[in-house]
C-alpha cells in the first residue's frame, strides 16, 4: 500500500503540483528521455520547466480523461487519480497515474488521439512502467478514446475507450531507472 505522505500534491492544484515535481523525474520525461535525441530534451525540461501551450488537442484529452476514469471505474473498479506519487524508496521519483485501484495494485492510463493503436504505444509503456516504478502496482489498464472530427470540432471516436492491460516488465523499469538516475545526475551538476 502507498502510504498518505507519499500523496505529495494533486494535479488539480497545478502551482502545488508544478513545484512538487521539480527536483524529480516524471513518467513522462523518463519516458521521453529513454531515447537519445529524447534525453537531452527531457534534460532540458527537467532544468528550465516551461508550461506547455494549451491547444485542441490537448484540450480534448483533458475535457474527456475525467468521464473516461468514471469509466474505467464504473468497469474495472479502479479509482480516479490526480495525485502526484513518490517512489517509496526514492521520492525524487515521481508520477500521476490517472488511477489507482483501492489496494493500490491496479493503476489506469488515459490516452487520447487521432490514430488508434492496435496495442499501448512504446512511450505509453514506458510512463506505464515507471509508474510500476513508483506506486509498485503490478498491473495497469490503458484506456484509449479515438479522437474524431466533425464540422472543426473533435469528439470522442467511440462510445467506450478502447482497452489493453498492461504488465509490470522489471526489465523496461531497470532501464528506465538507470535514465531517471543519469537525468538527476546532469542536472545535479549543471546546477553545481
Amino acid at each position: 500500500m502507498i502510504t498518505a505522505d507519499r500523496f505529495i500534491a494533486p494535479s488539480d492544484d497545478r502551482p502545488a503540483w508544478l513545484a512538487a515535481r521539480r527536483g524529480g523525474v516524471t513518467a513522462t520525461q523518463v519516458a521521453k528521455a529513454a531515447t537519445p535525441s529524447g534525453f537531452t530534451e527531457a534534460l532540458s525540461d527537467l532544468r528550465n520547466p516551461i508550461e506547455v501551450e494549451d491547444n485542441d488537442y490537448m484540450r480534448f484529452g483533458r475535457e474527456n480523461e475525467n468521464w473516461i476514469a468514471m469509466w474505467v471505474k464504473g468497469e474495472f473498479g479502479i479509482m480516479p487519480n490526480h495525485w502526484l506519487i513518490a517512489a517509496e524508496d526514492d521520492p525524487r521519483l515521481l508520477s500521476t497515474p490517472d488511477g489507482l485501484s483501492l489496494d493500490h495494485t491496479v493503476i489506469a492510463e488515459i490516452k487520447t488521439g487521432g490514430k488508434t493503436p492496435t496495442k499501448p504505444p512504446l512511450p505509453h509503456v514506458r510512463q506505464i512502467q515507471w509508474q510500476f516504478r513508483t506506486t509498485g502496482a503490478e498491473r495497469c489498464l490503458y484506456a484509449f478514446m479515438p479522437r474524431t472530427e466533425v464540422n472543426g470540432v473533435f469528439m470522442p471516436g467511440l462510445l467506450e475507450p478502447l482497452t489493453w492491460w498492461v504488465e509490470r516488465d522489471e526489465t523496461i523499469i531497470t532501464q528506465l531507472e538507470a535514465t531517471a538516475m543519469r537525468l538527476l545526475e546532469s542536472d545535479e551538476r549543471q546546477a553545481a
